[in-house]
């Protein structure tokens, strides 16, 4: 499952929204907290809030079951089932795609993690 795709923006819930969707930026969204940043919650984040606490209960009841009975597709690398939450196209529910997408990113981890290393001996000054 991922919850917000690249380029997701539910700008109440932040009071950063130039960096758009990012690692707990959608706490808020989860636990229904949204009102905290935003006084005047949009009608999307209010939906889309009672959505995935609905996703985490029916998931609670029923950990194998429960997402299933909610139409989700059981996870398969190699056919659409990657589960997108407040995506472009469906900012209240859900849109199932494919995983290639996501994983070719977490496939690229360990050039990232070498351009990483080869900044940071750049700029960490020798003794």
């Amino acid at each position: 499952m991922r919850v917000f795709p690249p380029g997701a923006n539910l700008a109440g819930i932040t009071k950063r929204p130039d960096l758009r969707a990012y690692h707990s930026g959608d706490l808020s969204i989860w636990f229904g907290t949204y009102s905290a940043t935003d006084p005047n919650p949009s009608n999307t984040e209010i939906v889309l809030s009672k959505y995935l606490q609905s996703v985490w209960v029916a998931f609670a009841r029923d950990p194998v079951n429960g997402l299933i009975n909610l139409g989700w597709p059981l996870y398969d690398p190699a056919k659409d089932s990657l589960v997108q939450l407040g995506g472009f196209y469906n900012q209240t529910g859900t849109l199932v795609g494919p995983s290639k997408y996501l994983d070719h990113t977490c496939s690229s981890l360990d050039i990232l993690g070498s351009v990483n290393t080869q900044l940071n001996n750049l700029l960490i000054p020798v003794a």
